[in-house]
């Protein structure tokens, strides 16, 4: 069992660059409900999380002098509700669009690719927190890597959509504004009206 989910966690890695091995693990149907699927995903909004957190305690923006612990709970419980949303969103969409095999699909490319990123991102992570070095040098690889991982996905969903299931450009458009840029922009917003 243990030597399956290691495989697996490799294809993962390996499909995020290679689209054969994404339309195989898409074709063995990969379930988002399997441990080392949801280990994965748990992974990477821990990182995502506290990235946020040191980011937050380098420059002081939200829940200044709170408890650490409080802090980076804070940041788990946003990032985890905002992955939740978005799921719960994506499924009215599906529903309400009649085109849940398009979002199911689009949902597990991304997932795929986030699981991927979590792992990319450790590293750096451990580096932020570890390393004698400049912390700044390793939050801005992170936030690097990360821009990375929501350009391939943006890619991925847009050549997804508009060539293999024809859908229009004023759909994607819209769903990409609404769903996927949007959120990053006002990310961004708060963060150059902080400083």
């Amino acid at each position: 069992m243990k030597a399956a989910s290691f495989e697996k966690v490799v294809r993962i890695l390996h499909s995020t660059f290679n689209k054969q091995v994404l339309q195989q693990l898409e074709r063995e149907e990969v379930s988002q409900y399997k441990f080392y699927s949801l280990a994965l995903n748990f992974f990477f909004i821990l990182n995502i999380s506290f990235l946020g957190y040191k980011i937050n305690r380098m420059y002081e923006m939200v829940l200044v002098g709170s408890n650490p612990f409080f802090q980076f709970a804070f940041f788990v419980l946003i990032i985890s509700s905002g992955y939740f949303v978005k799921a719960l969103i994506n499924t009215l969409i599906g529903i309400f669009t009649g085109e849940d095999k398009l979002i199911s699909d689009y949902v597990t490319r991304t997932s795929l690719i986030n699981q991927a990123f979590g792992l990319f991102l450790f590293p750096l992570i451990i580096m932020l927190e570890f390393s004698p070095f400049e912390p700044k040098v390793f939050v801005f690889l992170s936030l690097l890597v990360l821009a990375f991982s929501f350009l391939l996905k943006w890619y991925r969903g847009f050549i997804r959509s508009l060539v293999d299931e024809r859908v229009g450009l004023l759909q994607i458009f819209t769903y990409f504004c609404g769903l996927e840029i949007l959120p990053v922009l006002v990310l961004v917003k708060f963060v150059i009206e902080t400083f």
